[in-house]
């Protein structure tokens, strides 16, 4: 039997090349950007229900009206098909200190895609969110895709007992964290997200 090969799509892509997916960016980068598209500017050039993986790498906080992104890549995204996405925490430095984002996101940016959140009503479509998590350095710790083709893992040996305490710290209670004691550590770096369509 014919293995169906995946359809994956790097949305703003820029110098980064995920084997066998197609990039997207909004100007042609040669080797890298397969499709030229403004992502503020909805349909993207991808039919209903065809797209297996949809990665999303510090993309979205340079867009306006993310709501209506998101629900541009659920009309895209096969049901069960997977959205990685990484945004800026509000409390990094980054987050602001770059001209070129609109916005920065926090823990629960995107609960309201999860059915049974209250604030569901700000939309029609339905994604479970599979991990979700708060991320002190960018950097380190990766693995899977992003490890391997957007940002290996770089931190010196000396400090990732640190970052990996501080990120278990983090992620004991994100609310905790974001209410109380965010900037106390310098901000955490992004919010790294994993959600599957369901219908």
């Amino acid at each position: 039997m014919k293995k169906i090969k995946k359809i994956v799509v790097n949305l703003g892509c820029g110098k980064v090349r995920i084997p066998n997916s197609i990039g997207v960016d909004r100007v042609k980068i040669e080797n890298y950007v397969d499709i030229v598209h403004d992502l503020d500017t909805i349909p993207y050039p991808f039919k209903n229900d065809s797209i297996d993986e949809i990665h999303m790498y510090h993309v979205l906080e340079h867009l306006n009206e993310p709501i209506k992104k998101i629900e541009e890549i659920h009309r895209i995204l096969k049901k069960g098909g997977k959205l990685y996405l990484r945004v800026p925490h509000f409390s990094s430095m980054g987050a602001f200190t770059d001209i070129t984002h609109i916005r920065p996101f926090g823990y629960s940016s995107f609960d309201c895609f999860e059915k049974d959140n209250y604030q569901h009503f700000y939309t029609d479509k339905e994604f479970k969110i599979l991990k979700k998590e708060i991320k002190y350095f960018g950097l380190y710790p990766n693995d899977g895709d992003y490890e391997k083709y957007v940002h290996p893992n770089q931190c010196p040996h000396i400090a990732r007992p640190f970052v990996r305490i501080l990120n278990y710290l983090i992620n004991l209670s994100p609310m905790f964290f974001e209410r109380v004691w965010c900037f106390w550590v310098g901000g955490a770096t992004e919010v790294v997200i994993t959600m599957s369509k369901l219908k």
